[in-house]
């Protein structure tokens, strides 16, 4: 598997980004129909939402989004690609060709990119899309992850993972709980400080590999 960290001169959302300098906005889904439309949600941070939105309703790249959630300091929008957007997505390639959008966030700057493309050719015939389509593109950090047969994945030790499953089927996860620390030990015939430890542990190990994609070493 291919990793990927890039930046792209994108035409989805500029005009809208532009006039809010501060704004983040952090992709959340894309979502291809049947009749080709692309619908796009994503949530957006730190900058002045009421000039940000006036800004969405005159963008040529969107059709007027709705704002679905309002959390805090975040809002969450869902609109759907038109015009040069929706020509230039790079969504429906990624999904041709079995990649994975990982991370992506966009500023005034630019999109930011962190995908997985399954092997080099994938990510080839990526790049020359967005050469075709005069899409400016960076690439930040680029290595291949291999996995040993013997190596746990996203870093979780064998009793680790044991664990974080266990703890799902037997309802230790769910809200309200279905079980506790102590029906989880049993299952493992340990002590309730060692179960507690060894799930501890493996949501530290899993977080730092997946979420934490600052601690990544190429």
């Amino acid at each position: 598997m291919i990793i990927v960290e890039f930046r792209l001169d994108y035409p989805v959302l500029r005009d809208a980004l532009s006039r809010a300098p501060k704004m983040k906005l952090t992709w959340e889904q894309s979502d291809r129909t049947e009749e080709g439309r692309h619908k796009l949600l994503f949530w957006t941070e730190g900058g002045d939402f009421e000039a940000f939105e006036d800004a969405l309703e005159e963008d040529s790249t969107v059709t007027t989004p709705s704002r679905t959630i309002e959390l805090g300091e975040q809002r969450l929008y869902q609109t759907e690609l038109k015009g040069e957007a929706r020509r230039t997505s790079i969504y429906p390639l990624l999904v041709n060709e079995a990649s994975i959008l990982q991370r992506v966030t966009a500023t005034h700057d630019g999109w930011e990119f962190r995908a997985a493309f399954p092997d080099r050719e994938a990510f080839g015939r990526f790049r020359d899309f967005c050469r075709e389509h005069e899409i400016e593109f960076v690439v930040h950090r680029f290595y291949e992850e291999r996995e040993h047969p013997d190596t746990p994945r996203f870093g979780l030790t064998g009793v680790q993972r044991e664990t974080l499953v266990m703890a799902v089927e037997c309802g230790y996860l769910e809200i309200p709980r279905e079980s506790s620390l102590a029906d989880l030990s049993d299952e493992f015939d340990i002590s309730e400080t060692a179960a507690s430890e060894r799930f501890r542990r493996g949501v530290k190990t899993l977080i730092e590999c997946t979420v934490c994609s600052d601690n990544e070493q190429s």
